[in-house]
């Protein structure tokens, strides 16, 4: 019976793509799912072979500490040359995207807040 190892829909591609990778090199059959046009279904990871569960999981811990040092040290090399991203720096290449968006969150604050504001 087939046991749900991830759920995929935070996950990158090259993340995922990454882990079946190393599934597939430790002999561990898994499948992929998304959650349909509705999204009813669950995007995830699926281990085939119950047996294979707890070694799927330890190879998934690995992966992932793995992943994560790695997108740290790569996030640590952006922002030494000055490209890690931030605020300014969206303001500064897409001025019209984020005032638009700080315009959104005013307004839906606006509304929000109204009826709460109609005492004063």
């Amino acid at each position: 019976m087939s046991h749900l190892l991830m759920r995929t829909s935070g996950a990158s591609f090259d993340e995922v793509a990454g882990l079946i990778d190393r599934l597939e090199a430790e002999d561990i059959e898994c499948y992929q799912t998304d959650s349909g046009f509705w999204r009813l279904g669950v995007d995830g990871l699926w281990v085939r072979n119950s047996a294979d569960t707890e070694r799927a999981k330890r190879v998934l811990e690995e992966y992932q500490a793995q992943f994560r040092q790695e997108a740290q040290e790569q996030h640590r090399a952006l922002h030494a040359r000055g490209e890690a991203p931030s605020f300014a720096g969206q303001l500064w290449r897409h001025p019209v995207k984020v005032i638009l968006a700080l315009a959104a969150v005013a307004a839906i604050l606006a509304i929000s807040l109204l009826p709460f504001m109609r005492g004063l």
